[in-house]
């Protein structure tokens, strides 16, 4: 659901919804370079990692005549202020930019606007978890476009979660490398705790996630080791706790993983990660 005002192509709007030209590269092609972020009580949360992995995408896709990065920073910020009555009263909210190469002989299409958040199922996975269903689909392979690129080209993810949910409405899908070795989800990295250490897939084999990189973080100032390599669905499946990172949700776990049940008591490495995550976008006193 989208709320409230937005900003496209240089000026701010409150209706109607944006939209993308049919003739644009990015609805024809699915050239679209995008980023997601929300608020924390109110507040962006990582705004400047956001901006960096979208200027990646940006550069690679060549899209260019965009505001400055600095000036992105100050569109979240007043996208925020614009807003805030309605921020008062949904909770806090997520926030999406996007750019495309607008059509062929125009200029970019540059759009920033907020959404609502399903907040009581983001409680839910965190007090419950969320099912898992490890999928058959395939990563497109690093040879055809980066994995750091964020696109809107996310027909496998897509697929994935289809796929998940004809099992279990609530799941994610995860998707394998094209060594059998599982990636990540539409919407979340992962990291599987083996003999109290945790382990995630190589960063070559995901999307950066901005919240994974918080919570590695976090893991060594509580003592918690983190390596990457390759996962296989066994070890997932097999997993002491698994842990999602995600923008929406934040830090919550896998309550199943293909129907194998997992739970994370008040002890558990994900309660203390979960815990001082919470802590951390608490706003400064």
């Amino acid at each position: 659901m989208i709320l409230g005002e937005y900003f496209q192509n240089g000026r701010w709007y409150d209706t109607p919804p944006p939209r993308i030209d049919s003739t644009d590269v990015g609805f024809r092609q699915g050239v679209t370079a995008v980023e997601r972020l929300r608020t924390y009580h109110g507040q962006p949360f990582q705004t400047d990692r956001h901006l960096r992995r979208w200027w990646d995408t940006v550069e690679v896709l060549g899209i260019a005549s965009l505001p400055s990065k600095d000036s992105f920073t100050a569109l979240v910020d007043e996208l925020i202020e614009r807003n805030r009555a309605t921020i008062d009263v949904h909770g806090d909210v997520g926030i999406t930019w996007l750019a495309t190469p607008g059509s062929e002989q125009g200029s970019p299409t540059c759009i920033l606007q907020i959404q609502s958040l399903d907040h009581q199922r983001h409680q839910r996975w965190a007090r419950s978890g969320q099912p898992l269903v490890i999928t058959d689909v395939t990563q497109p392979p690093p040879t055809s476009w980066s994995r750091q690129i964020k696109t809107r080209c996310r027909l496998h993810y897509y697929l994935a979660d289809q796929q998940a949910k004809r099992r279990q409405p609530d799941a994610a899908g995860v998707l394998l490398d094209g060594d059998g070795s599982i990636t990540e989800t539409s919407t979340c990295n992962l990291a599987i705790l083996s003999q109290g250490t945790l382990c995630s897939p190589p960063k070559d084999r995901i999307l950066h996630g901005v919240t994974q990189a918080v919570v590695e973080c976090i893991a060594g100032d509580l003592g918690i080791g983190w390596t990457l390599a390759p996962i296989t669905p066994q070890q997932l499946r097999d997993a002491d706790e698994v842990l999602l990172m995600g923008t929406d949700a934040g830090v919550w776990f896998a309550g199943e993983v293909d129907g194998r049940q997992k739970t994370c008591d008040h002890d558990s490495v994900y309660s203390r990660i979960k815990a001082e995550f919470d802590r951390r976008v608490m706003p400064a006193d």
